[in-house]
């Protein structure tokens, strides 16, 4: 019995569509031994250390390296693209698997090597472990600079490895090298040193991929359980405002199964002194010319303007670090919304499901609230550009910040940086992920104790609602 094959995958890297099958195959390791008569049906495999032009032009023009960087970069491995001489496979797995995902090359000398290292036949990344098996997601950061889209992404890969709504587990499955990217630049800095991740520079940041094992509810209330690849991409606030960068840093959101975007609140004009009345560090290095309204341009004119309608990609548009209004103490505002917020800040359980009565009323809360500081703009663009709108709020943190004068060593300059006292505790970062997994049909959703999977029917919130949010929560009149 062949196992489920998806007939055609993206790659996570070039976003170039193609079939399972048509993955080449590089030499990796060093070779097993003399090789006895084998047996199998030869394919493509490869030859000596050569360099590899289609990866050297992912570097160029992607990765935006230097030239020097993209041949050497090009040139680490034994391999390009391989040739039907000397390469076998099993039939017995290509049977079962639907497409070869492992083969042997014997080199003239008769050394034999094994191999299971898959490359897209575009621009030859390596790819994820598996990658055509299963279901996957790219799932696209979006957001102004500073907005917290990196430690956003560092502190929800966080909560799904310890997730006490879904029995689950993650795994990395991306190339090694990106590994170690993600662990040294986003997670070591915040989780061990508690300092704030850099912001993205302007370049294209590499993939992070996860294999995302998870049970859940169906329907008649029993256990299921589901395996699915999740891409994510942080991307650049700058290159979000810009025509150009985005077909070159951002293209993969045309092929996105979801976006998240961020919306700072100590950047609202409305709020800013508040703020500041509050904590001078938390508005003053906000980038001047910061402007969601750019980026929603960019958007429309990049992959929705020459569509004939909106984009079905679910998006999610979540209020970050909302741990700051209660810094901020508004209590002289009462019942307004900036106040209130501050009481839907303990996190939601979302039990084996998407609690779709918490994620309404959030949705209403998070409006209003927008719509009160004059920010309506938010909400309207993003339902003048997607069919799917949900609104959330979150705390990557938990904390504020502190920032504090240091001597980058690099460069010897004076250079300001964030740190937090003790762990990060955050708050609502899984729901709007969730949501996008029950918009893409791999979550069910519960709602008043049935469990039902249907996507895209989120009901749009017109206007604003006199009950207090607590009721709004418990369906109360």
């Amino acid at each position: 019995m062949v196992e489920t094959v998806k007939k055609h995958v993206i790659c996570p890297y070039c976003c170039h569509k193609f079939e399972p099958r048509e993955a080449d195959f590089r030499l990796s390791g060093t070779p097993e031994g003399k090789a006895t008569k084998s047996r199998g049906r030869p394919r493509k495999a490869a030859a000596d250390k050569v360099l590899d032009e289609r990866l050297q032009n992912y570097n160029l023009e992607i990765l935006q390296y230097s030239a020097a960087e993209a041949k050497k970069n090009a040139m680490e491995y034994p391999s390009v693209a391989l040739s039907d001489k000397g390469v076998y496979h099993s039939e017995e797995d290509t049977e079962r698997r639907g497409f070869i995902q492992q083969v042997t090359y014997i080199d003239p000398k008769g050394y034999k090597y094994t191999t299971d290292t898959r490359l897209c036949p575009n621009c030859h990344n390596v790819l994820p472990t598996g990658y055509g098996l299963r279901d996957s997601l790219l799932i696209s950061i979006l957001g102004d600079a500073r907005s917290g889209k990196s430690v956003f992404l560092t502190m929800l890969i966080a909560e799904l490895e310890n997730n006490p709504d879904l029995t689950s587990k993650l795994t990395f499955i991306g190339d090694n090298r990106v590994r170690d990217i993600f662990n040294e630049t986003y997670q070591r800095p915040l989780l061990k040193e508690h300092t704030l991740v850099s912001s993205t520079k302007r370049k294209k940041i590499p993939p992070f991929a996860f294999n995302f094992w998870y049970q859940y509810k169906t329907g008649g209330g029993n256990t299921a359980e589901n395996n699915i690849d999740i891409i994510f991409y942080d991307i650049a606030g700058e290159d979000l405002r810009d025509d150009a960068a985005i077909r070159k840093n951002g293209f993969n959101i045309r092929d996105s199964s979801g976006l998240i975007f961020l919306a700072d609140p100590t950047n609202f004009s409305m709020l800013s002194d508040l703020f500041r009345f509050s904590d001078d560090a938390l508005i003053d290095n906000v980038p001047e010319d910061n402007s969601n309204q750019h980026i929603f341009n960019t958007l429309y004119n990049y992959f929705i303007g020459l569509e004939k309608g909106k984009s079905p990609i679910p998006f999610a548009l979540a209020l970050s670090k909302v741990d700051l209004f209660g810094y901020a103490r508004f209590d002289f505002f009462d019942s307004r919304p900036e106040n209130r917020i501050q009481h839907m800040l303990p996190d939601e359980q979302h039990k084996d499901a998407l609690n779709m009565r918490c994620t309404k009323a959030l949705n209403m809360e998070v409006r209003e609230l927008l719509s009160h500081v004059k920010e309506d703009a938010l909400v309207n663009n993003a339902l003048g550009c997607f069919e799917h709108v949900n609104c959330f709020a979150l705390s990557s943190l938990g904390k504020r910040p502190a920032l504090e004068q240091i001597t980058d060593p690099k460069t010897n300059e004076t250079i300001e940086k964030g740190h937090i006292d003790g762990p990060p505790v955050p708050f609502r970062v899984k729901e709007a992920l969730y949501w996008i997994l029950m918009k893409n049909g791999m979550l069910y959703k519960n709602e008043f104790n049935q469990y039902t999977l249907t996507g895209h029917d989120i009901a749009v919130v017109k206007g604003t609602s006199k009950r207090p949010w607590w009721k709004r929560l418990l369906g109360i009149r």
